[in-house]
């Protein structure tokens, strides 16, 4: 049950952004890209990437025996996930009008001996308004919670140890926390080794793929301009050409920064947004989206708020308080989502 809960949530935030759809180094991602770039530099860049990514990925498990997201020659991850949403959909009388904002950022390490998650998610379904903080913490094998939702908080923390009288509560709340942050650092993981990964280099130049250099400072960075039809492949379930036709305007890009003194993959950062519309019989809908994914690797995880060892003691909790807590939670991304 307790796997099952935390798979839900994670796949309802996983959704968000995705559908919708870090604490990064100061300038890692800034650049002038108005130079294009070499040929076979910029394939090298790719490369790179797509190695520590898709070909060098070392599985490790969770404490919940799941696998967490790597990428080689890494010790951890920071990253931040922004994303905007609109939807609009009607059928006959009936409609549905949802928005949703996500905005989150943390650092993580692939061992879970420490993280930080810090976020919110805001939005409405129709007349229902939904606002959401996320806290999530791991240090020195102490869990932490700081999370509101409407009228219901949970500020806790549990011993990971599970040394507590409840080890049941424990087990459930570092669960949550490891599987809330594992989940959004994975999205930008995700997402880009399935850019680097949807089509051939090749195909990818003969589409029309355009890529610009900047080499200030320590990074090497390129920045590649995306066909339009590498977001139908990522976003949608149907055929590309029919993705593809009820688009109404898109753009997306791939920012890869690679180390100047050793050529390693260093982070990538991705801007895509799109619009666009269908009609079926009496029904329509439209949706829009903005979002920006990105991420670098971390030794060491900041972002810890300073009162989290103030916290009440999960003793004061029940298990039940907290399963009822996340299933909320659950439900009202759900919500969000029109999945519920």
């Amino acid at each position: 049950m307790k796997k099952k809960l935390m798979a839900v949530i994670c796949i309802a935030m996983a959704a968000l952004m995705c559908v919708t759809l870090f604490a990064c180094k100061d300038g890692m991602f800034d650049g002038d890209f108005t130079e294009p770039a070499p040929a076979a530099k910029a394939r090298e860049v790719w490369n790179a990437a797509s190695e520590a990514i898709n070909g060098g990925v070392a599985e490790a498990a969770l404490a919940d025996e799941d696998e967490n997201v790597r990428v080689k020659g890494w010790t951890g991850v920071s990253f931040e996930v922004n994303a905007e949403k609109y939807l609009g959909a009607g059928y006959d009388d009936a409609s549905v009008v949802g928005t949703g904002k996500v905005n989150a950022s943390g650092s993580m390490l692939f061992d879970m001996s420490g993280f930080a998650l810090n976020g919110t998610v805001t939005g409405s379904v129709n007349d229902t308004a939904l606002d959401i903080k996320l806290g999530a913490y791991m240090q020195n094998n102490v869990y932490y919670a700081d999370m509101v939702m409407a009228d219901a908080a949970l500020q806790a923390k549990a011993d990971a140890s599970d040394s507590s009288v409840i080890p049941d509560a424990n087990s459930i709340l570092g669960s949550m926390l490891t599987g809330i942050s594992g989940g959004l650092a994975a999205i930008s993981i995700d997402y880009t080794g399935e850019i680097l990964s949807a089509f051939p280099y090749d195909e990818l130049e003969e589409m029309g793929m355009k890529t610009y250099i900047d080499e200030s400072g320590d990074y090497t960075r390129i920045k590649f301009q995306l066909p339009v039809e590498l977001i139908a492949r990522l976003q949608s379930d149907e055929s590309e050409d029919s993705f593809a036709q009820a688009i109404l305007s898109a753009d997306i890009s791939l920012i890869i920064a690679v180390n100047k003194d050793n050529g390693n993959f260093a982070g990538a950062k991705i801007d895509m947004g799109y619009e666009f519309k269908g009609d079926i019989g009496g029904a329509n809908a439209g949706t829009g989206t903005r979002m920006s994914l990105s991420f670098n690797d971390c030794t060491a995880v900041e972002g810890y708020p300073a009162n989290m060892t103030e916290f009440k003691d999960i003793s004061e909790f029940t298990s039940t308080d907290i399963i009822d807590f996340f299933t909320e939670l659950s439900k009202n991304m759900g919500a969000l989502l029109g999945i519920s």
